[in-house]
């Protein structure tokens, strides 16, 4: 198993739909002239799925797939609770299957993919933004345990993506 501090991402698919052809055209539109994906962060908390949401119905509005991460660093929130992501991955990918992304499932207007990414998540996102050409990078404003208002991770995103960056206040905004 992977140091969970490690600085690697080492990606792993937990689940994914793709609607469309078998040629992978969607709505008309040939796979090569596709946009890059949606790169959106989820950790379980209620501005992150928010976040989802706008990146869902973003990815919809430009004809873009939708990416889905969470990253699995040294801690975790599982029912409210701080504890070790080490000995938690199954908890967490429960969680990101069944509660997470519960709102994509069953919808035939998006081509989506879920999954865990050993990183922090500031670095995950960055990364993979990169790595996966994409069109957009979509955060929450704060997440689990961010007290401030403008989250470390959605600061560090804003000030290091090379991608536009959407930052999703909570609703109480």
């Amino acid at each position: 198993m992977r140091p969970v501090g490690s600085r690697e991402c080492e990606r792993e698919t937990i689940m994914s739909t793709t609607i469309g052809n078998e040629d992978g055209d969607t709505a008309g539109r040939a796979s090569a002239e596709r946009r890059g994906p949606v790169v959106v962060g989820i950790d379980g908390s209620t501005n992150a799925q928010r976040a989802l949401a706008v990146a869902a119905d973003l990815a919809r509005a430009v004809d873009a797939d939708l990416a889905v991460f969470h990253a699995l660093g040294l801690m975790t929130v599982i029912e409210g609770r701080h504890v070790p992501s080490e000995g938690h991955r199954d908890d967490i990918e429960r969680l990101l299957r069944n509660e997470w992304c519960s709102a994509l499932q069953g919808d035939r207007t998006l081509r989506w993919r879920a999954e865990i990414v050993y990183g922090s998540p500031a670095e995950v996102l960055l990364s993979l933004a990169r790595d996966l050409d994409a069109s957009f990078v979509v955060v929450g404003s704060r997440g689990v345990g961010d007290e401030q208002a403008l989250g470390s991770t959605s600061h560090h995103v804003v000030h290091h993506s090379d991608r536009p960056v959407v930052v999703v206040p909570p609703a109480s905004r």
